[in-house]
């Protein structure tokens, strides 16, 4: 069995007190912070592509956002709290569904977590932070929404540019990975 909260005192940036603390202005975001309890969800921010897609999401989101393969949650928490209105996490993994959850009630914060999308909004900001194999098979499970932007992460360097996501706007590389911002 897996002790989640030493392998995230190990490896969590700002690990204080038994929890991994988050602050958005350090990507570039706005002035807030939240905290997440360890647990099976990816994204205790010690990987460079969820420090990417922080840094690559906008300061003030308007409107839904759906965040594929949610993980702990980190990015669907860290997009409520840049203005959201309708935050829907999901993941193929039971147990990162019930961390995301905990995460969010820990910080007071109403996101929508589950394990499929039943009905996806009308033109949501998509967040994808997988390995780039993972992201296809997501992405074409993935229901059709109209949607204008896709922000992503999870290619090793060396590897292509998903040029076929749309075009690519604005591109981010740290410590051997790169991210997107995509017009869909």
């Amino acid at each position: 069995m897996i002790d989640w909260n030493a392998q995230w005192e190990l490896h969590a940036p700002n690990f204080l007190n038994g929890f991994a603390h988050v602050s958005l202005k350090d990507f570039g975001g706005p002035d807030v912070g939240f905290k997440m309890a360890p647990g099976p969800g990816f994204g205790d921010l010690s990987h460079p592509t969820t420090k990417i897609m922080l840094t690559l999401m906008p300061q003030t989101i308007e409107g839904s956002v759906i965040d594929i393969g949610c993980g702990s949650g980190v990015l669907s928490i860290a997009a409520k709290l840049s203005g959201a209105t309708n935050v829907m996490g999901i993941d193929i993994e039971k147990q990162a569904v019930k961390h995301a959850r905990l995460n969010a009630a820990l910080n007071n914060l109403n996101c929508s977590f589950s394990q499929k999308l039943l009905q996806p909004p009308k033109n949501p900001l998509i967040l994808m932070n997988m390995i780039s194999s993972e992201q296809s098979i997501a992405w074409d499970s993935f229901p059709t929404c109209h949607s204008s932007i896709l922000i992503v992460s999870g290619f090793p360097v060396e590897e292509a540019d998903p040029n076929h996501y749309g075009k690519i706007v604005k591109k981010l590389e740290l410590d051997g990975w790169k991210g997107f911002v995509i017009h869909l």
